[in-house]
């Protein structure tokens, strides 16, 4: 792991790979966002450029797909109860403060907003977002060659009522559905201690209705003892099954198969419960393949994980904060794994 320093003046929020993996997005506290780009000869990220975006504190930034523009789509969410999102303009200089210029403000929401997620590319330019008035809401682009243009499209009530903003940003999530397989289009939304999966059923056509689509609650995703801090979305990779996994205040990592029957319907049951890190865990997320999954928690460590021959979930290595690998005491269960 190698430190690099970005100039922000307080507290940083959120930081994102683009889809390629060679340009980052910052935001913080100090209502800035700040994207470095990847200089391989040098091996070190330099400042595309840093603005102003919000009147409040940055908390999430998430990259549209390559395939709707030719340039850059950031959206990033705020404090300021707004979603925002920007295009790059290639030929503004690095660094002027003019290379991102703001596409749209969407702002429907009546409380601080915590997480924003573009869907998956196959969805459509879409992306949702959820805040501390309990609604998780979708917008869409209306004209694919107008990027200005977007229409919020499902209001959808996950909490029976709105909370206050103060401490609560780390425990909303948004984890869509990233596989072109599945009968019909999902996403989890993460509340405080719950989880909900939710998918989309076409509505009857008749006379009294008009055709469209609606989103319902499927399942929730059980036995969580705190604040549910994160969620990840396995990609799926021909698996006839779907894995999820969380990261939990209460110090554990879950691991669920939900397995999908031809109505569209889940089963969800638990397959690990790890507590390696024995404190909170703050972040989780599959590889590519869905096939190694990293964790980490106020240890301090950043641990992945890896099914065995036997369907367990083992920890395969461990990365600390001082940049060595604590291998040794795990080194027989990482060469079973192999």
């Amino acid at each position: 792991m190698k430190p690099f320093i970005t100039g922000h003046e307080e507290l940083i929020h959120d930081i994102r790979y683009d889809f390629y993996g060679k340009t980052i997005a910052t935001c913080s506290s100090d209502q800035h966002i700040k994207v470095f780009d990847f200089e391989a000869s040098t091996g070190s990220w330099i400042l595309n450029d840093s603005w102003k975006a919000h009147d409040s504190s940055v908390v999430k930034v998430s990259w549209a797909h390559p395939g709707f523009s030719t340039s850059k789509i950031l959206a990033s969410c705020s404090f300021d109860r707004t979603v925002k999102i920007w295009q790059e303009q290639p030929d503004e200089m690095h660094g002027s403060g003019r290379r991102w210029m703001r596409l749209a403000t969407l702002n429907e929401s009546h409380a601080p907003i915590y997480d924003v997620a573009f869907a998956p590319s196959h969805l459509g330019l879409k992306l949702g977002c959820v805040g501390s008035d309990g609604v998780f809401r979708i917008y869409e682009s209306l004209e694919p060659n107008d990027l200005t243009s977007w229409g919020l499209t499902t209001e959808l009530p996950i909490l029976n009522h709105s909370l206050p903003a103060k401490n609560l940003q780390s425990s909303f999530r948004i984890e869509w559905c990233h596989s072109k397989f599945t009968s019909t289009e999902k996403f989890i939304v993460v509340a405080l201690d719950q989880g909900f999966v939710y998918q989309n059923v076409p509505k009857r056509t008749d006379s009294r209705e008009d055709s469209g689509e609606k989103y319902v609650k499927i399942c929730n995703l059980p036995e969580h003892n705190g604040l549910i801090r994160s969620v990840s979305w396995a990609p799926s990779m021909g698996r006839s099954y779907h894995l999820i996994a969380t990261g939990c205040k209460d110090g554990y990592v879950r691991i669920f198969k939900a397995s999908e029957n031809s109505s569209g319907s889940f089963k969800v049951e638990l397959l690990a419960k790890l507590n390696d890190h024995k404190s909170e865990v703050w972040r989780v997320n599959w590889n590519t393949t869905g096939t190694i999954l990293s964790s980490a928690g106020d240890d301090g460590k950043l641990r992945l994980w890896k099914c065995n021959y036997l369907s367990e979930w083992k920890c395969m290595s461990v990365i600390n904060t001082s940049n060595r690998s604590d291998n040794r005491s795990i080194e027989n269960e990482a060469n079973k794994l192999k």
